[in-house]
C-alpha cells in the first residue's frame, strides 16, 4: 500500500470513489434522489479545481498502482475556536476497508497539517454513517451533533475532534 500526495490527474478516480462510496454507504441514509443525481464528472471538476488551486491537502492510497481511497483536508472551515484543522473527505472503496488504509490516510494528512503548524483537527460526519465509529477508534473525541439542512431534509451531523493530532491512534484494529 502506497500513500502519496494526490495530483490533478487523480481527480477522476477520486470522483469515482466518492460517488461509489456514497452509494455504498448512504443508501437509506440520505435522500435517494440525491444519490441518484450524483455525477462523477461534476465531482471530478470540483476535485480537479481544488487540487489545481492548492485549496486542499490531499492524499491517495494505491494498491498495486490502483487508487483505492483518498483523504482531503486543511484549515477548519467554520471558524471553530479550538480546532484549527479539518478532515473534509475520507473515502476508501468498500472492498479495501478494514485494512488500515483509513488510518494511514489520516496519519498522512495530520503530518502535513503539522508541517503547517496545525495540531488540532476535527471531522464532521453524518450521524447515521455506519463507519463514523472509525474516528472514535483512532481516539477522536465526540464533540457534538447538530441538525443541518441537506437535500431538502434535516440530517444529524456529528463532530469528532483531536485537540492534539499526535494523539491519533496510528495502529488501531484494522478497519
Amino acid at each position: 500500500m502506497i500513500i502519496r500526495p494526490a495530483q490533478k490527474n487523480d481527480a477522476h478516480v477520486m470522483a469515482r470513489i466518492y460517488v461509489q462510496t456514497w452509494h455504498d454507504t448512504y443508501l437509506g441514509v440520505v435522500p435517494f434522489g440525491y444519490l441518484y443525481d450524483m455525477s462523477e464528472s461534476q465531482h471530478e471538476h470540483s476535485f480537479f479545481e481544488e487540487l489545481k488551486a492548492g485549496q486542499v491537502i490531499s492524499f491517495v492510497a494505491e494498491d498495486a498502482s490502483k487508487v483505492v481511497g483518498f483523504i482531503t483536508g486543511g484549515h477548519e472551515r467554520k471558524g471553530d475556536l479550538i480546532y484549527s484543522g479539518e478532515i473534509y473527505t475520507l473515502y476508501v472503496l468498500k472492498m479495501y476497508q478494514r485494512r488500515g488504509i483509513g488510518v494511514k490516510l489520516v496519519s498522512a494528512l495530520t503530518a502535513e497539517l503539522q508541517h503547517y503548524g496545525i495540531y488540532s483537527m476535527l471531522v464532521r460526519v453524518l450521524e447515521r454513517n455506519p463507519y463514523r465509529r472509525f474516528y472514535e477508534k483512532i481516539n477522536g473525541l465526540y464533540l457534538q451533533t447538530q441538525r443541518v439542512p441537506f437535500a431538502d431534509e434535516i440530517l444529524e451531523v456529528s463532530a469528532y475532534g483531536w485537540i492534539d493530532t499526535s494523539l491519533i491512534r496510528s495502529e488501531p484494529d484494522l478497519f
